[in-house]
């Protein structure tokens, strides 16, 4: 029963904050036409450009109406949205020109958590996006630094201003967040990139062609919703990074009252997985965050084969000292109503294909965290035991494969599972009635010949219902 309540309870807040959110936006009555300011155009060898026109319009109107049109409204260079704006854009297409290795749309007071925390104030607040196609020029991703960077690129600008920024928007250090009805097209780097936002709603969101993450949460966020959420991506449908690597992100600490529903990925997408990450993060100082996972709904999610819930730093040379990293929390997480056709791994490794008795587990949710309470419900899982004997509906403790010199996992990293509970799980069309066969713990005993490659996973109590 206190599970049940944790669960209406966020259900009800994140109710809550999107009626706030919407009554927000209403206040919003100053409104104006892009087309107003279409004085501020110019032509280039695309088309013509609005970048100077819509970055005006922002600064002196709250809603900017952005109508259809035959050709798109092409942008060269980022534009900045200031607190309580509203972009109406129905059946328009803002592109990004082909050069353009900027992000096209950001918050006006982003920061950079990379090396330290950073405080509140400065907080952007009551930012809406309704309808239109955001687009990129792009058919493949292009790589951490080459699109989507935050600011443009200077001679010898390797350290990028922004590390950890490579996305189509960003929104950072912000309350009252909404994107309703948008098409994100061709974006090489994540078509959003969150962080340090608080009360933020995305609903039908659709994907076309993009090559990286959908929506790409990052650290210090809370209070969100994700639903209706389509399309094809590169990696993750939607990404729950509250650790992450440094080319990532630039956000770091807990993720928290989020809500994903109604996910639905194209059988086209490459990569069938989402990502739950969380991990120990230290900052620059030696002083430590808790990116932790906690008080989260993942409901109604088709074309996932796997789900990600287990730290992974960098990979590093066998020998060497890895990236800092540490298990990270996760408590108060349920699972529900998800189709799982497990037909294979979601990392080709060899390990995995030929069941390699000490590497080769693999599961449609793979733990790797101090978890607290995780509840799988109304859960339909196909597996094909006949060829992937080491494969399971959940799996808890270390990963390792080794490619060549490298490590790619992190063989070291212990975690344990005080409850996870199973509430109607159908396996290979049969309603589970032992989680025996089902749940494995992964123990590795220096696997590497390293002194760095002994940990455990335990799951302290399984209920089964």
């Amino acid at each position: 029963m206190e599970n049940a309540t944790k669960k209406q309870n966020i259900e009800k807040s994140l109710a809550d904050m999107q009626k706030n959110n919407e009554k927000q936006i209403c206040n919003l009555s100053d409104k104006c036409s892009l087309r107003d300011y279409a004085h501020l155009t110019r032509k280039c060898a695309h088309g013509t450009v609005w970048t100077e026109a819509l970055q005006t319009a922002l600064y002196e109107h709250e809603t900017v109406e952005i109508p259809s049109s035959k050709e798109p409204y092409y942008i060269d260079n980022t534009v900045i949205i200031p607190s309580n704006r509203r972009i109406i854009a129905w059946r328009a297409v803002i592109k990004l020109v082909p050069e353009c290795d900027v992000l096209m749309l950001r918050n006006e007071h982003c920061k950079d958590g990379t090396h330290a925390p950073f405080g509140d104030e400065d907080r952007d607040c009551n930012i809406s996006i309704h309808g239109g196609c955001f687009a990129e020029s792009r058919t493949s991703r292009a790589g951490y630094g080459k699109s989507g960077r935050f600011s443009p690129k200077k001679e010898n600008d390797e350290q990028r201003a922004f590390y950890g920024v490579s996305t189509c928007m960003l929104f950072n250090n912000m309350d009252n967040l909404t994107l309703t009805d948008v098409t994100f097209s061709n974006t090489a780097g994540f078509a959003v990139q969150l962080g340090n936002v608080k009360n933020a709603v995305f609903e039908n969101i659709w994907f076309k062609d993009c090559y990286a993450d959908g929506l790409h949460l990052g650290g210090n966020c809370e209070n969100v919703i994700a639903r209706h959420i389509y399309g094809e991506v590169g990696d993750d449908l939607v990404a729950l990074n509250a650790y992450d690597w440094q080319n990532s992100t630039v956000t770091f600490g807990p993720i928290k009252n989020v809500i994903c529903e109604n996910l639905n990925l194209s059988p086209m997408s490459p990569y069938k997985a989402i990502r739950i990450e969380p991990g120990i993060y230290t900052y620059a100082d030696g002083s430590k965050v808790d990116c932790a996972i906690y008080d989260t709904i993942i409901k109604n999610v088709q074309g996932i084969k796997t789900f990600k819930i287990y730290l992974q730093t960098p990979s590093y040379v066998i020998g060497t000292e890895p990236e800092k990293g540490e298990t990270g929390s996760v408590d108060n997480v349920f699972f529900e109503d998800i189709v799982i056709d497990l037909h294979s791994p979601i990392d080709g490794f060899k390990d995995y294909l030929t069941a390699d008795p000490v590497r080769g587990t693999f599961a449609a949710f793979e733990l790797g965290a101090n978890i607290g309470y995780i509840c799988f419900e109304n859960i339909n899982v196909k597996m094909y035991r006949h060829k992937f004997p080491n494969s399971y509906l959940a799996c808890i403790g270390p990963k390792s494969i080794v490619s060549g010199k490298e490590e790619i996992f992190d063989p070291y990293v212990s975690s344990r599972a005080n409850v996870l509970e199973f509430k109607n799980v159908t396996v290979n069309g049969e309603k589970a009635l032992c989680a025996k066969d089902l749940v494995r713990e992964i123990s590795f005993d220096n696997v590497n010949d390293d002194g760095r490659s002994t940990a455990s996973g335990k799951i302290d109590k399984i209920l089964l219902s």
